[in-house]
């Protein structure tokens, strides 16, 4: 998990915002329905698909759609689909954890 933070914070690195709530989801073509279509404020979103990735980085992921929530390049929040493929996180929770992050700076 310490290597996929690491390729994550560099692929996604912003400079000169090291203190951003970034949030990024990652997906795959064949399960395109299940994104979580969002209008995020205060963070900078990233969105990939599986597909797009490096090997390394696909061997890493275990389940989409996938959400980290990164700060300071470290992951603060994470939520995946499990195995019904699909997030249980809606774009309300994903933005009052953004707030919560983001008022403890």
């Amino acid at each position: 998990m310490k290597k996929l933070v690491v390729i994550l914070s560099l692929m996604f690195a912003m400079n000169g915002f090291a203190q951003q709530v970034k949030v990024v989801q990652i997906n795959s073509s064949w399960n395109k329905k299940n994104d979580l279509k969002l209008n995020l404020k205060n963070c900078q979103y990233e969105y990939a698909l599986l597909d797009d990735l490096s090997d390394k980085l696909k061997g890493q992921i275990k389940t989409v759609p996938l959400i980290y929530i990164i700060k300071n390049g470290h992951i603060v929040g994470q939520f995946d689909g499990g195995l019904r493929m699909r997030l249980n996180v809606t774009e309300q929770e994903l933005q009052e954890f953004i707030d919560r992050i983001n008022d403890g700076q």
